[in-house]
């Protein structure tokens, strides 16, 4: 596996498991740097903007496997952008939300669209995961490269390698089909 080219690269195709895998490493990642090493960080570290270097490379492995997530859906890459601000606005609106939710009643028509904005927000976000991670990429190559589950070893996508031997009961199976 080309860690290189599934980390920063947005050419090519990742199946559902290698994009949850991705995933799942920068949320433990970000967790234990951001959240638990936070206050180890001295003042030095923090005048040297750790922290963004950090962030900007953590959206970038985001964005680079969302993208080729969204290629395995037959889907462009720039759709990776469309869903980090939908992220980031979800952020704003939510707050908003739940800032109205606990003890302010809903009667003016702002606080009306903001509610109807944090149920349009929870359902693209709710699309986005289905998309994402329960639908499976298109069967066979498509315009972003081969299916990711059938591509040879050698090439930089996601592959699974075939075994050494071929199962005998299979090469029986071919050669009585071939007659």
């Amino acid at each position: 596996m080309d860690y290189v080219w599934l980390l920063f690269s947005f050419k090519g195709r990742i199946n559902r498991a290698r994009y949850l895998l991705v995933q799942g490493a920068l949320l433990t990642f970000w967790f234990m740097l951001f959240v638990k090493l936070s206050i180890y960080f001295s003042p030095q570290w923090q005048a040297l903007h750790f922290d963004w270097v950090v962030a900007i490379t953590m959206i970038w492995i985001n964005a680079a496997t969302t993208a080729k997530r969204l290629h395995d859906r037959n889907r462009s890459g720039w759709w990776a952008v469309a869903i980090f601000i939908l992220n980031r606005l979800s952020y704003v609106y939510y707050g908003l939300f739940f800032g109205l939710a606990f003890g302010v009643d809903i009667s003016t028509a702002e606080e009306l669209l903001l509610v109807m904005l944090a149920v349009a927000m929870s359902l693209l976000q709710t699309w986005v995961i289905i998309e994402l991670v329960f639908m499976i990429g298109t069967d066979g190559p498509n315009r972003f490269g081969p299916d990711p589950t059938r591509a040879a070893p050698n090439l930089p996508t996601d592959s699974h390698p075939e075994p050494d031997r071929v199962p005998d009961f299979l090469v029986r199976r071919a050669s009585l089909s071939a007659r």
